[in-house]
């Protein structure tokens, strides 16, 4: 059975005068015009309309008020999320902040919880950002009061490094002779090649590019030319720089050889800048590559041959030494073998001679520097980003391996500048057969940073 509701309730409107519907019918109902027009209920109406009004500009008022955006609640920082009340707290060097803050401005601080905060390196126990190297130097924060835009006295956490590399100063021939071939190209193409890569393939950055984050590298190209006077040396040189590869490549790539071969003038010329410069501070290296007999511009007291030699030996004591490779064989290779020994401070005819390098093929020509720049071993002198009170020293604690070293001992570790740490004895050829694990630490009452 189906039920059916109907509503049955009369419809009263809201409006005077407004009729109602009622089955169909339209009726005005007498009842309500009646109500409508009693003086009582005309004097109601009066009173409630002057009350609105009354409470009209309140209403508005409060309306206005609604309509303006709130101001926003200040969201926490992750500091003050993490510590509360001991994030911003004064501290100074004798009021230390909470574990996990550091005092930056005399208040206590936080720029990381955990290493995911850091851009690059990881968060420490102090809540600083640390850059992660080889080696950490992790003073405590002497002066917690000094504005943050200015160099602190000491700064906490691991400090950035750099090992002390070689400095390789490449003399190149680039004589008319450097035209004839050495296999399948020319001798310039070869050590193009050799050094900076096949020009063809983009992976192949040769020696300089395979070594360049192990030396610093500098390249003179050496021929002769003529000016007014006659012959004069003529030079074009790329200096010493570390990640030097692209821009002498650059210069590589807009010569083409000419002229004769000046050497000794040249090499006078590449130890005059090499002596007094040390970008480093590491050792100084001269590879000399020729194809021929030595040449000369300027008036010399000797043979083109022995004026080489005794640029070499002049070079050494000056702590520079030479490493030489002959391109091909039209060399003299006894005069060679005697730079050779020269260069490494040996007798010009010892017994036991240096290494010299003679290469008939690009391939020889590779295995040749390849092989001069792996004898320049791994250095064992480290660079600080500040200096060491050379009285307190032993204050610093130097650890390889885990294993803390002991200063000033045979195989342990010395001070050999004050912003220089030099590992020696058995714990350097530990570092030279390839181990990395190391780590220094001082003291603020010794360290003083040092921007450089």
């Amino acid at each position: 059975m189906t039920h059916s509701f109907v509503d049955t309730s009369p419809s009263v409107s809201s409006r005077p005068g407004e009729e109602r519907r009622d089955g169909g019918t339209r009726q005005r109902s007498a009842r309500s015009d009646q109500l409508r027009h009693h003086p009582r209920h005309l004097a109601r109406r009066g009173w409630m309309l002057a009350a609105l009004l009354a409470l009209a500009p309140l209403v508005g008022c409060q309306q206005e008020d609604d309509g303006a955006p709130a101001p926003a609640e200040r969201k926490p920082t992750q500091c003050e999320a993490q510590f509360g009340s001991d994030c911003g707290a004064a501290c100074d060097a004798d009021t230390p902040c909470a574990a996990g803050l550091h005092c930056a401005a005399g208040k206590c601080s936080a720029e990381c919880i955990e290493d995911t905060d850091c851009e690059r390196g990881r968060c420490s126990g102090q809540g600083r950002c640390e850059e992660i190297d080889g080696i950490g130097i992790d003073p405590v924060f002497l002066d917690p009061t000094r504005p943050e835009d200015e160099v602190p006295q000491c700064v906490e956490g691991d400090v950035k490094f750099e090992a002390v590399v070689p400095q390789v100063w490449m003399l190149l021939d680039r004589s008319g002779s450097m035209t004839s071939s050495l296999g399948d190209v020319s001798r310039w193409q070869a050590l193009g090649r050799v050094l900076l890569g096949d020009p063809e393939d983009s992976t192949d950055r040769g020696v300089v590019g395979e070594f360049e984050a192990r030396a610093a590298f500098g390249a003179t190209f050496y021929t002769t030319g003529y000016g007014t006077g006659g012959c004069v040396l003529d030079l074009e040189s790329v200096a010493l720089a570390t990640g030097n590869y692209t821009a002498i490549r650059q210069r590589y790539n807009k010569l083409t050889p000419t002229g004769g071969t000046p050497t000794a003038d040249a090499i006078a010329a590449v130890v005059a800048v090499a002596a007094t410069s040390d970008l480093t501070g590491g050792p100084k290296i001269l590879v000399l590559a020729t194809d021929g007999e030595p040449g000369a511009c300027a008036p010399r007291s000797g043979a083109a041959t022995t004026e080489v030699e005794r640029e070499v030996e002049l070079a050494f004591a000056k702590r520079i030494q030479t490493f030489v490779v002959s391109i091909a064989r039209e060399t003299n290779a006894a005069h060679m073998q005697r730079v050779a020994n020269l260069g490494a401070g040996l007798p010009a005819d010892a017994v036991e001679p240096a290494p010299y390098y003679t290469a008939d093929s690009q391939e020889e020509l590779a295995l040749a520097f390849t092989s001069i720049i792996q004898q320049v071993p791994r250095s064992c002198v480290f660079s600080l980003n500040g200096e060491v009170d050379a009285a307190e020293a032993g204050e610093g604690e130097v650890t390889l391996a885990g294993r803390e070293l002991v200063y000033n001992d045979p195989d342990g570790w010395v001070l050999a500048k004050p912003d220089q740490v030099e590992i020696v004895g058995a714990a350097c050829e530990e570092i030279r057969a390839g181990e990395e694990d190391l780590d220094i630490t001082f003291p603020c009452s010794v360290f003083t940073p040092i921007i450089k």
